[in-house]
């Protein structure tokens, strides 16, 4: 019983992150935050890479779909860390508001639905209409429908994003872009190192 009041509040952010996102994140910013709601978001990531381990390493062999799964949780807590300390340094060099470690987790966490959301429909994609395509009228139609869905789900993302600085560390966008130049080469780093390792092409963010 102590979990359903988070669940319940995970589900009404969930939506509402979906359909009023700013709104939501001032109102999450604001009022008292419930980390207990983050185990949720991290249920779906965690049965996503589950799914995804199982796409590319099979069920037949446990010990490589392991190794897949584990490759897949390390590298996404390791992104997902390391943004919360490079905002945490952001918070250091330009804001003056106190620090709250939960609710810029609990804000960033939301904003993983829409990389959860690119990755699952790839993956689904994948299965469903699997390479090589061709440059047919249905091959057409497809890319084009991928390009609008993968537009669509990064702009959502750089909202949630520009969201998390701005009501996290209360952020002006002048400064944000500022953070966000100085965030690029670490994170263009962090993404071809998890490239090498051969862990994922787009790195989990």
């Amino acid at each position: 019983m102590g979990l359903l009041k988070p669940f319940i509040l995970f589900l009404r952010n969930f939506l509402a992150v979906i359909l009023n996102p700013y709104n939501t994140y001032r109102r999450i910013s604001f009022s008292g935050t419930d980390i207990r709601q983050v185990f949720y978001i991290y249920v779906f990531v965690l049965l996503y890479f589950l799914f995804a381990s199982l796409l590319k390493a099979g069920y037949k062999n446990p010990f490589l779909l392991t190794f897949k799964f584990n490759s897949l949780f390390l590298a996404s807590t390791s992104g997902f860390f390391l943004m919360i300390f490079l905002f945490y340094l952001g918070h250091k060099i330009y804001s003056t508001v106190n620090f709250y470690p939960g609710r810029l987790v609990v804000l960033w966490s939301y904003s993983l639905f829409p990389t959860l959301f690119w990755f699952f429909y790839t993956s689904v994609m994948y299965i469903v209409l699997p390479p090589p395509r061709t440059f047919s009228i249905f091959g057409k139609t497809y890319s084009l429908l991928y390009l609008v869905v993968s537009t669509t789900l990064l702009l959502w993302k750089l909202m949630l994003y520009y969201l998390t600085l701005r009501f996290a560390l209360r952020l002006d966008l002048s400064r944000i872009i500022l953070l966000t130049l100085l965030f690029t080469p670490v994170i263009f780093v962090y993404a071809l190192l998890m490239y090498r390792l051969g862990v994922y092409k787009i790195p989990f963010i």
